[in-house]
This record gives structure tokens, C-alpha cells and sequence, in this order.
């Protein structure tokens, strides 16, 4: 199992994001690399393709893909808590994890960062005529940005509405729904163990979510999945720039055909080791910045060399 920060003395099972519309569809072969996971939420496609679809040897990482499989297999509605450093992909493991459990239902995001107590309450629960989070998730998610930093009354409004479906609108005008259906995907960068023991999250809330715990490892960890993440955001990156080339490994280049060569980049293994050596303080959200700058910027000719990944990575725009 992988390292956990869960609060000691109890075993947690181990089982958008905006309001919006959360269609699903079949993702194509072109979309998703290797088969798989046949059913997820658009807006997760691009999380799936970089990161999930990566065979990574990383124990956290295998954990993530056994989970995923088996929500693909037998999917059930329950709360999740993801864990791990900026970067890594939370945000969109929580999108595709909505797309398994409830396809077609509201992912609404619940951010509460720099709001007072009240302010809080209100963007969960809603005030006077104006419903919150709660009622928008009504059937479908909630994913909570930064669960630690729910201040005491929302993570009380939180708990309720997840035990009873019961919430309150702040001075209300107007009756909330009498009862909501709503499971939550909750995310943290920090220590959850340190902020319950610190009493600064509830113990009962964070159990309450914490019915499969997933961990996404930093980069720097996962070397072995620089390659084809990149070649992965290489190759969308060209494509939202309408650059009609396509983003190959050094075997991938040398196995193409002539005509596939001339309308290709290759990514050279001294361009990957200059990959690989990097430390990744932004983790994929770095190296997502990385490939933009070294594709669009840097890069002169069909190849990208150890020169072009050099200047990306020191590269400031």
C-alpha cells in the first residue's frame, strides 16, 4: 500500500470542475493511448491521457490504476480524498473519478480560499434566495478544493450534509431543498494526520471522506513517466497550436516511414535524459509549461534536442 498521512489510531477503508454539464462519451484510441477506462467525464480526458494512462511501477501510482480499474469494473457512489503535492494532477484525477462513479450527474467545485467563516457557509450552503455548492451538486459531487482550509462552520455544514443530506441557507428568504443526495471528492496538498491532531479539521469530517484514499507522488519520483507524459502534452500542445506535426520518441521516429518522419518532431534521448534529470518542483504542471515553451519557443527544425530542452527549462515568459 502507499505511504499514507492519515491520522493514526483509525484505518480509513481502502477501498469541473465547475457546474456544468458532465456528458460522458467513449474516448477514441487516439485520445487515450493504450485501451482502458471506456466511459469518463470529457473534461478528464486530458488527466486520463497523461497520467493515468502511464504504466508507472511507482507503488502510489500502481494504487491509483487498481482503484481506477476497479471503479471501472464495479463502479459505486462514495467520497474520496486525494492527496499529493501542487501540480501532480489532483484537480483532474478528481474529474475522471466523478466521470467512473456518477457519469451525467453535477461536479460542482466548492474553493473557499481567503473566505471569512460566513463567507464560507454561504458559498456551501447558499444565502437568502441564492443556493450553494450543495444544492447545485444536487445527485452528483462536490469537489472540495483544499479540504484544510474549510473553516469550522462549513466543515460542520459539510459533515452534515454528508451524513443527512440536510443544509441551511445562511439568512435565508427562501427554504433550501428539504434534502440533497451529494457525495464529495476532497483535495489537499497538506499533512491531514498533522491537521486533525492540530484540531483543524474535524476527525468525523475527515472520515466521513475519507472512504477511498488516493496519493499522487510528486515528479521528481516518477521519472520513468516523463517520457510519455511529455510526448503526450507535446503532441495536444501541437494541436491546439494547429501545427500540423506530431511528437515522437527517438524508437517511435526510427520505426516511421518516411512520410510519417517528415511530419514529425522527435523527442532525441538526449532531449528525454535532460528530461529526466530535472527535479520537477511544478511536477506536471511544470513540465506541461516545459513542453509549450520547447515546442513553440525554442524548438528550430524537426527535433528536440538537449540544447532546446535546456533553454525551456531556464526559459522565463
Amino acid at each position: 500500500m502507499p505511504p499514507s498521512n492519515k491520522p493514526p489510531g483509525r484505518e480509513p477503508p481502502d477501498n469541473q470542475a465547475t457546474k456544468g454539464d458532465a456528458r460522458t462519451r467513449r474516448l477514441s484510441q487516439d485520445d487515450t493511448g493504450p485501451p482502458a477506462l471506456s466511459s469518463i467525464e470529457p473534461g478528464a480526458a486530458r488527466w486520463i491521457s497523461s497520467l493515468i494512462r502511464v504504466a508507472s511501477t511507482h507503488e502510489s501510482m500502481s494504487h491509483v490504476l487498481d482503484v481506477m480499474d476497479r471503479l471501472e469494473r464495479r463502479p459505486y457512489k462514495t467520497n474520496v480524498v486525494l492527496l499529493g503535492p501542487p501540480g501532480t494532477g489532483k484537480d483532474g484525477l478528481g474529474r475522471a473519478l466523478h466521470g467512473l462513479m456518477a457519469p451525467g450527474t453535477p461536479l460542482v467545485r466548492l474553493d473557499v480560499s481567503g473566505l471569512s467563516e460566513s463567507e464560507a457557509a454561504e458559498a456551501l450552503c447558499g444565502a437568502g434566495r441564492t443556493p450553494g455548492a450543495a444544492e447545485q451538486a444536487d445527485g452528483g459531487y462536490l469537489l472540495i478544493e483544499e479540504l484544510a482550509s474549510l473553516p469550522m462552520r462549513a466543515q460542520s455544514d459539510l459533515l452534515r450534509l454528508l451524513k443527512a443530506g440536510k443544509i441551511q441557507r445562511v439568512d435565508a428568504s427562501a427554504p433550501a431543498k428539504n434534502r440533497v443526495q451529494v457525495n464529495a471528492i476532497a483535495i489537499s496538498d497538506r499533512n491531514l494526520g498533522a491537521e486533525v491532531a492540530a484540531g483543524r479539521l474535524r476527525h468525523d469530517l475527515y472520515y466521513r471522506l475519507a472512504r477511498i484514499v488516493l496519493h499522487l507522488p510528486p515528479l521528481r519520483e516518477r521519472l520513468d513517466d516523463v517520457a510519455a507524459a511529455a510526448i503526450w502534452m507535446g503532441n495536444r500542445i501541437l494541436r491546439d497550436a494547429a501545427i500540423p506535426l506530431v511528437l515522437r520518441g527517438t524508437e517511435d521516429y526510427a520505426a516511421s516511414s518516411e512520410q510519417e518522419r517528415r511530419r514529425s518532431i522527435e523527442l532525441s534521448k538526449e532531449a528525454l535524459s535532460a528530461l529526466r534529470k530535472h527535479d520537477w518542483p511544478g511536477n506536471f504542471r511544470e513540465l506541461e509549461a516545459v513542453m509549450e515553451r520547447a515546442l513553440l519557443l525554442y524548438r528550430s527544425g524537426n527535433a528536440l534536442n538537449a540544447e532546446t530542452i535546456d533553454s525551456a527549462l531556464s526559459g522565463t515568459i
